[in-house]
């Protein structure tokens, strides 16, 4: 492949490509738009470093959050090394290490979502958001908890090449069971959008966002992520397990759990104000 005309014409076998490469729905939507964004900003022009590293000048000038910025350049050199041009592939920008999580949900605004979802009738998001903070799951994985579940306490799920049990708790199980009554699901996903099919996370999120504003509750705190970090927290002042926190949570790496379980910025100021000092 020569030139972007020829590669244009490769590029009608990505999607497949990245299919059988087994990437998860989501992953290849985000591979296939920033192969078309790449596609556009080179136009008639060829491949080459120069081009590449141009493209990542764009990425950067074009600023949010540098772990978007690295994704897009991995989705970047994946198309790359499809088209046969992996010699031109970009290299990520180093991150400077989280100290603490920020935005992440305390007992108390989770109360006053939970207090409303229920109070309003939005029984679905209330066992949503139920099942989200009581096993630390991630919103993709909400598909796989099943009717069939309920009966073996558990469900199996598949994120990041990993396959994982994942245990429900006996409170959850019946608040699940009676939603699931409630609502004649006899089985399959108990969590389900307009289609009758599993509900997406974009829902989930918008539904959020509602809540939030209903409540008084910090927009940027109202993501299906901030209910994991609630669990990871509230697990570790129980338990203070990290290896057993990090076997349910999925994470490979001790580091990526000890993220979870650090305090906030202000959670540090405030203890530092009750030293007797």
């Amino acid at each position: 492949m020569e030139n972007c005309g020829e590669e244009i014409k490769g590029y009608e076998g990505y999607e497949e490509y990245l299919s059988d490469a087994e990437l998860s729905i989501h992953t290849r939507e985000i591979y296939l738009r920033q192969a078309r964004n790449f596609l556009k900003f080179l136009g008639a022009r060829k491949i080459t470093k120069r081009e590449t590293m141009a493209y990542k000048d764009l990425l950067l000038i074009q600023g949010g959050k540098m772990t978007s910025v690295n994704l897009y350049i991995v989705a970047t050199n994946r198309f790359l090394k499809y088209a046969g041009f992996e010699g031109c592939a970009l290299k990520t920008e180093r991150l400077q290490k989280r100290q603490c999580p920020e935005n992440i949900l305390n007992r108390e605004e989770y109360g006053k979502l939970l207090s409303y979802a229920r109070e309003s009738g939005r029984d679905k998001y209330y066992c949503i958001m139920r099942t989200l903070a009581l096993t630390g799951i991630r919103v993709s994985e909400l598909a796989d908890c099943t009717v069939e579940a309920l009966r073996c306490r558990k469900f199996v799920t598949s994120n990041k090449g990993k396959t994982r049990a994942v245990y429900l708790p006996d409170k959850l199980i019946s608040d699940l069971r009676r939603y699931c009554c409630d609502n004649n699901i006899l089985s399959g996903s108990i969590f389900r959008g307009n289609t009758e099919r599993a509900i997406s996370r974009t829902a989930v999120y918008k539904m959020l966002i509602h809540l939030a504003d209903m409540t008084g509750v910090p927009k940027e705190k109202a993501h299906p992520h901030s209910f994991r970090h609630l669990f990871a927290v509230t697990y570790m002042e129980q338990y203070s397990n990290l290896f057993e926190l990090a076997d349910i949570l999925g994470h490979s790496s001790l580091e990526t759990t000890r993220v979870y379980t650090a305090t906030t910025g202000e959670a540090k100021r405030e203890r530092m104000n009750l030293l007797n000092l």
